[in-house]
């Protein structure tokens, strides 16, 4: 490779981390605006229905535009979902209830930011949070996480993408607790397989929500 070639390459690999952050920001928004009005309640006091109003707005620009870029710039061809992704969706779904059953008598009930800040806006924004939780951050997360970091850095070795996905995944889940981001790790490695076996965003996807509907029944 020459040294023209080289610069190329460094500067589309610069290019592609500087959307990612963009777009890691933009898949943030939804969780952004909840946040912002737990944090400043006064300025949200009288324009309370506006809340779910942005909130909406901005969940549903973020995901059309995460999913419009994600088809364009998916390496392999998109597979219909069948009952071989049944099998998957299926499999790696119990695969995830015993990992969350494993981790969570390890993990610590205390000093868990991630777990706070989801409590806070449980109890501020119940049904807001819900559809965040259940709907809205499993298909920007997906997108981000599976789609984006395994397709642009890993064309050429999709499976370290479905791993070094999992590990960011985890750690961005932000806690001290080892127990924590191990099952967070262990579970976005198994979406990221899902999703290279079906070929198709979606069963990663509905992994996702069936992962999160479970986690309120399991604390």
């Amino acid at each position: 490779m020459n040294s023209k070639s080289r610069n190329n390459n460094y500067l589309n690999i610069i290019f592609k981390i500087l959307v990612l952050l963009t777009l890691y920001l933009l898949q943030q928004l939804p969780a952004t605006v909840l946040t912002t009005a737990a944090s400043v309640p006064t300025a949200f006091a009288q324009v309370k229905l506006s809340v779910p109003f942005i909130f909406l707005i901005t969940a549903c620009i973020s995901i059309a535009i995460m999913f419009y870029l994600h088809q364009r710039t998916q390496k392999f061809t998109t597979k219909k979902l069948d009952w071989q992704s049944g099998i998957w969706i299926v499999g790696g779904a119990i695969f995830n209830y015993s990992i969350n059953m494993l981790f969570l008598p390890l993990m610590k009930t205390s000093n868990n930011a991630n777990v706070a800040a989801q409590n806070q806006l449980m109890k501020l924004f119940p049904i807001l949070f819900l559809i965040y939780a259940v709907i809205i951050a499993p298909i920007s997360e997906e997108i981000f996480f599976r789609g984006y970091l395994i397709n642009w850095f890993f064309a050429d070795n999709l499976y370290l993408g479905a791993v070094v996905s999992a590990i960011i995944f985890g750690a961005l889940h932000i806690s001290q607790d080892p127990a924590y981001f191990l099952s967070k790790a262990i579970l976005g490695l198994t979406m990221g397989i899902v999703y290279l076996k079906t070929k198709n965003i979606k069963a990663n996807i509905i992994l996702h929500v069936i992962n999160n509907i479970s986690a309120f029944f399991i604390g």
